[in-house]
């Protein structure tokens, strides 16, 4: 992971932060799909859905392996991220991009930096899980 990728991802959860806002707007926090649900809400959950697999695949493997509980399990609750599970990947690919950064303006001996590590994992935790699965077996 450098900053370069970091930022990649930075921009793939502006997007994410998009499309959980326009959905709760719609269609509130904790719909739920029926098959009577709007096309609409269908089509931005599974953007959603796609978006999330877009940040795992820029993630390295290991973190998708090994993902952290820092957050809430939103999926136990809910189908689609909500704003506020947005807004907590946003703080956390802040922190990735500081560690990157900092590991790019001075290099440890070793190359290890357990920083951007934790920052993956968590990231990778707020992922839905089916995505990161899916985003595994690829």
């Amino acid at each position: 992971m450098n900053t370069s990728a970091a930022l990649q991802i930075a921009a793939k959860v502006a997007q994410l932060t998009e499309l959980c806002t326009t959905f709760q707007a719609k269609f509130g926090r904790r719909f739920a799909f029926t098959p009577e649900s709007p096309a609409e809400a269908y089509e931005l959950h599974r953007a959603i859905c796609d978006i999330q697999a877009d940040i795992a695949e820029l993630l390295d493997p290991e973190s998708l392996h090994n993902p952290m509980k820092k957050a809430s399990e939103w999926w136990r609750w809910q189908n689609t991220m909500d704003m506020a599970t947005a807004g907590e990947l946003a703080q956390e690919i802040n922190h990735l991009i500081a560690s990157c950064a900092y590991a790019e303006a001075s290099p440890c001996e070793d190359g290890t930096y357990h920083a951007i590590s934790a920052a993956q994992e968590a990231i990778a935790g707020m992922l839905h899980p089916d995505v990161r699965e899916r985003v595994l077996v690829r």
